[in-house]
């Protein structure tokens, strides 16, 4: 049974595999971690998550440096979920600035990154095993971006979407927000404060070259709500963490 938190011990990202009934197993370099640097064994109490949103409370029963064995105690859900899913469709950069995109989401709570190919997208996957290995590299930064930040959910990196998709998805969303410099009107601000209940969010964000203007017009059309990020124009890196911090801030989810 899933209970209240218990009292604050070492916590640790594992593979919900690694868990069968009352046991589990910590292994590869988080276990080193707790036999070498923590110094902990038998007897000793740690935390772990299984990225999906519980925490186990459990105790060590036998600590080797390549792979901890554990009893679980007891489960509860973990405190450090947003309540509001909110997905970023991120136009295709270059790959070091996807990877510093999917980081930084990470770690201020982002449900589901989705990349996007747009008419001006500079980067191109070739075939399906291009895009596995990229889709591989991406949910591993992820994984160790939870791990960095004590999340409770590993978010997922989906397959690359075009415009289209993103017209299909829209529908799903509360409220889906695309930041659009050419927009003079709406404000992001005002936008998010005229919704009072939203529980599934999606923040639209163009690569480098932006988003060619049929596409903005293709996407309003579908009820995509185009906003203004102020005065100065954001890189494509920057924005959607920015935006993603403006939403989380609006409804109460960096208290």
């Amino acid at each position: 049974m899933i209970q209240e938190k218990g009292e604050n011990l070492p916590k640790f990202l594992i593979d919900k595999g690694n868990i069968s009934g009352n046991r589990g197993k910590i292994c590869g370099g988080d276990a080193a971690h707790i036999v070498r640097v923590l110094r902990l064994g038998a007897g000793d109490a740690v935390t772990v998550c299984d990225g999906e949103g519980t925490d186990y409370e459990a105790e060590i029963v036998k600590a080797d440096s390549d792979c901890v064995q554990i009893q679980i105690r007891r489960s509860y859900f973990c405190e450090t979920e947003p309540k509001i899913a909110v997905t970023l469709f991120q136009g295709l950069p270059k790959a070091a600035k996807m990877e510093y995109i999917i980081q930084k989401c990470t770690e201020l709570g982002i449900a589901e990154i989705v990349p996007v190919t747009t008419r001006r997208t500079v980067v191109k996957i070739e075939d399906a095993k291009a895009e596995k290995k990229k889709l591989d590299r991406w949910n591993k930064i992820a994984f160790e971006a939870v791990k960095q930040c004590g999340r409770g959910k590993v978010p997922k990196v989906l397959p690359v979407a075009d415009i289209c998709d993103i017209c299909r998805e829209i529908s799903h969303f509360d409220l889906i927000i695309l930041a659009n410099e050419a927009e003079r009107e709406q404000s992001l601000r005002g936008v998010l404060r005229s919704f009072s209940d939203v529980s599934k969010v999606g923040i639209i964000i163009g690569p480098e070259g932006g988003f060619d203007p049929d596409e903005v017009t293709q996407m309003q059309s579908c009820g995509a709500v185009s906003v203004t990020l102020g005065k100065r124009i954001l890189r494509t890196e920057t924005a959607g963490h920015t935006v993603l911090t403006a939403v989380l801030y609006e409804f109460g989810e960096l208290e």
